[in-house]
């Protein structure tokens, strides 16, 4: 990721340079996986909390813990069973 600044300094003020920002900002707390956006972080860290698995599939019995891995499971594998 790069941030482009305007060197005030510079005689035709028109020359710009880039600005390194670190590329993961968010780690996890749990196991130390490296995050680029705090809203990734957030639900990641949801998984640590519950291990249990709450989320099943009707059709094949396959466990998550998250609502949404379900329903992308369901949309990739066993709809078409």
């Amino acid at each position: 990721m790069f941030a482009i600044i305007q060197i005030d300094n510079d005689v035709s003020g028109r020359e710009f340079r880039r600005k390194m920002r670190p590329k993961y900002e968010f780690i996890c707390k749990y196991c130390q996986r490296k995050f680029t956006k705090s809203y990734n972080l957030m639900i990641h860290e949801r998984t640590h909390k519950s291990p249990e698995l709450t989320f099943s599939c009707e059709v094949c019995g396959r466990g998550f813990k998250r609502q949404d891995n379900l329903k992308q499971h369901r949309c990739n594998q066993c709809i078409w069973r």
